[in-house]
């Protein structure tokens, strides 16, 4: 299931006559500080207002992601994305960037790869796990990662279309 919210009226390509159903939009808001999270790295900070939010959550999949998009008071966009997993004692993962237009932001979601932070549950170098168990459990890493991908298309998808600019 896609979940897509956007927090500001008059966005392009987003209306009350929308095939999806609509969230009710409320009045915009005024420029607030915000601190986006990257993990391995220093925050990404900066002042603006958020434009809208998707996550991809099922409750089949093992991973999925958050996405949210800002418009910063100097005009840029920004973009987090975080992967969040069900797996207990793994972490999640923040990826934050800004990018002068939103076009750039949009195109930087499309190469985003949303398996690169899954992470194997074993050791393929460990001698004591047989191949046939790494055959095994790589298939099932692939099965998560396909799970993931088709998540995150719907979830991409759908951002795209809503910011789609009219012809």
């Amino acid at each position: 299931m896609v979940s897509v919210a956007f927090s500001l009226p008059g966005l392009p390509g987003v209306s009350a006559s929308s095939p999806l159903p609509a969230a009710p939009l409320p009045q915009p808001v005024e420029p607030s500080d915000i601190t986006l999270r990257v993990s391995g790295g220093k925050p990404l900070r900066m002042r603006g207002v958020m434009l809208a939010e998707a996550t991809s959550w099922a409750p089949s999949i093992p991973a999925w992601h958050e996405v949210a998009l800002y418009r910063t008071a100097d005009g840029d966009c920004a973009l987090a994305v975080r992967m969040l997993k069900k797996s207990s004692g793994e972490t999640d993962i923040h990826h934050a960037e800004i990018f002068k237009t939103m076009e750039d932001a949009l195109s930087w979601l499309e190469q985003f790869d949303p398996t690169a932070d899954l992470a194997p549950e074993f050791d393929a170098s460990d001698r004591r796990i047989s191949t046939v168990d790494i055959a095994l459990m790589a298939a099932a890493l692939r099965q998560k990662a396909d799970a993931v991908t088709r998540q995150w298309r719907g979830l991409l998808g759908e951002l795209l279309y809503r910011f789609a600019l009219p012809a």
